[in-house]
């Protein structure tokens, strides 16, 4: 879902912005015009920009028209703001999933590190501490311990040297 609803956010994003207090006849025009640059893109094969905001000029003038507004207004657009929700979701989930390591000191006896976790992340390391009835603390102090590279970027941790550990 990421790359692919990026794109599709940004582009019903970006009309909604060029929309916003237009007319209902501008926005028929831009409906109009956007269909002729989906066709012109889907024959040059520009990608799925172009029909998108096609798409989305369409929905907005019809939605326009439909209620009879005088301009468009995304504040009172409910798809949009469905959208909008869930752009915003979509990013802060990006951003949870790649938050920082932070090193804090520890003394003599070595160094603390303090790591956030996402939820989903966190939810799992206490669920698995919880069936082995330790610490999340202690389960992530044994797997920083044993973690081995397999190489191209993967890990694992022995099960045997594990167990023994907790």
């Amino acid at each position: 879902m990421h790359d692919d609803s990026y794109g599709i956010y940004l582009s019903r994003s970006a009309v909604q912005h060029k929309a916003q207090g237009e007319s209902s006849g501008y926005l028929a025009n831009q409906s109009e015009q956007a269909r002729w640059s989906k066709r012109e893109a889907d024959l040059l094969s520009y990608g799925p920009s172009a029909a998108q905001e096609a798409d989305e000029w369409e929905r907005i003038a019809e939605l326009v028209r439909v209620q009879g507004w005088e301009t468009y207004d995304v504040a009172r657009d409910e798809q949009a703001q469905v959208w909008i929700a869930e752009y915003r979701d979509l990013v802060a989930a990006q951003q949870e999933e790649t938050r920082p390591v932070h090193r804090m000191p520890r003394g003599e006896a070595g160094r603390r590190l303090a790591v956030e976790l996402s939820a989903t992340a966190e939810r799992r390391l206490a669920v698995l501490a919880a069936e082995l009835g330790v610490s999340p603390e202690r389960v992530l102090e044994v797997l920083a311990e044993r973690v081995e590279s397999g190489g191209e970027g993967l890990v694992h941790v022995p099960v045997t040297r594990v167990s023994q550990s907790l």
